[in-house]
């Protein structure tokens, strides 16, 4: 087949290539479009009363060492590891400042416990899961100092944690999605055209038969 001869069948079976053409647009939005997982970050402010009788505190009225404290607890290999035994495979705890990236203030001690899953409800219980562990690893470790009730810091809840879906921008998967549809479609549309005109033929031939036996 020329080139010639290969152009003209694929401008006959343009409605093919336009056909082949929707679907890949179709495919691409779905990858587009699908949520891969979701991502919930929770904010917790830590707080406590009578500081001066904690001995966390040392006398000092800020949390900061305290908070940075518990964000490497938190994010320690022994801990992660046994968060993940309980089905939380991707979490993150960070003190969070109220400075700029360069020059961080932790004046206020807060963190963010933020967690990826599959579902929006994996990713509420995940938070949860690691926001309580923040807590009872919190009152464990004042109550093995013998920390008074009426001192004990604690964190409390600024903002909950909302479901974002975290949706695909995967290149590689558009290329594939396009190459298949290049691929499958100009076949498609030669097959298409050389099955036509051989219907075509075949109808012709058959109409010429009918033609001469009536004469």
């Amino acid at each position: 087949m020329s080139v010639f001869e290969f152009v003209a069948a694929l401008r006959r079976q343009w409605y093919v290539l336009a056909l082949a053409g929707l679907l890949t647009l179709i495919g691409m939005w779905s990858i587009h479009a699908r949520p891969i997982s979701y991502q919930g970050c929770e904010d917790l402010y830590v707080t406590g009363a009578n500081w001066s009788w904690n001995v966390y505190l040392n006398g000092n009225p800020s949390m900061a060492m305290v908070t940075g404290m518990m964000t490497q607890a938190m994010m320690s290999q022994p801990m992660q590891q046994r968060i993940q035994a309980r089905g939380v495979t991707d979490y993150a705890v960070t003190q969070t400042n109220t400075g700029e990236i360069r020059f961080p203030s932790y004046t206020q001690p807060t963190m963010q416990v933020c967690a990826t899953s599959a579902t929006p409800q994996g990713t509420l219980s995940a938070v949860q899961l690691v926001t309580a562990d923040i807590r009872s690893t919190l009152y464990q470790m004042q109550a093995a100092q013998h920390v008074s009730a009426d001192s004990f810091i604690t964190v409390i809840q600024l903002t909950p944690a909302v479901p974002v879906p975290i949706t695909g921008r995967a290149s590689l998967a558009y290329l594939g999605i396009l190459l298949i549809g290049a691929i499958g479609a100009v076949p498609l549309a030669l097959w298409s055209d050389r099955r036509l005109r051989y219907v075509h033929r075949a109808q012709f031939s058959f109409d010429f038969r009918s033609l001469i036996q009536r004469q």
